[in-house]
């Protein structure tokens, strides 16, 4: 029973084999008769690089790979190449230039908010020494008496004229 199943097997294996060799052989010969059939005359893009020497094909050797129309526009693309790097480098000097720019005119508005910031502490310490003098003054005239009232005169606060019923 064994060799019978391994004969089987070996048969199927046969058959796979020999379908595979056949359909291999049948698109050999529908190439072969698809060759003979066509048309050497036929134009196809390969005709152009090619050169017929008896049987064969080879590619043909061009002299001059570009003609002169293409050559003009080879260098004219080559000069469009470097104008666009030379183009690319100025746009970078402009950005380098906007960025130092900037820059100093940052510099410019700090060293601005400095002076003012400068002169806002001077204001403002200005500003104190006046609240300062005007607590005094304001103390002063509370515990001023009438008995004295030259201290007002002196101080400047009330005239000569005005003494101090204010009239």
């Amino acid at each position: 029973m064994a060799m019978s199943s391994l004969r089987k097997h070996i048969h199927k294996d046969y058959i796979k084999r020999a379908q595979a060799y056949n359909q291999k052989k049948q698109a050999l010969q529908k190439l072969k008769r698809k060759a003979a059939l066509r048309n050497p005359d036929e134009f196809y893009l390969k005709r152009i690089k090619t050169k017929k020497f008896g049987v064969f094909y080879k590619l043909k050797r061009r002299t001059n790979k570009y003609p002169e129309d293409d050559l003009e526009y080879i260098l004219l693309k080559k000069e469009l190449k470097e104008i666009d790097v030379e183009l690319e480098e100025i746009n970078l000097e402009r950005k380098e230039v906007n960025l130092k720019l900037e820059k100093v005119k940052l510099e410019k508005v700090n060293l601005e908010l400095e002076e003012v910031n400068a002169d806002i502490e001077v204001m403002t310490s200005e500003a104190e020494e006046l609240r300062k003098l005007l607590y005094d003054l304001r103390k002063r005239k509370e515990n001023a008496t009438v008995e004295n009232p030259s201290q007002f005169i002196n101080d400047g606060v009330l005239t000569e004229t005005q003494g101090i019923g204010g009239s």
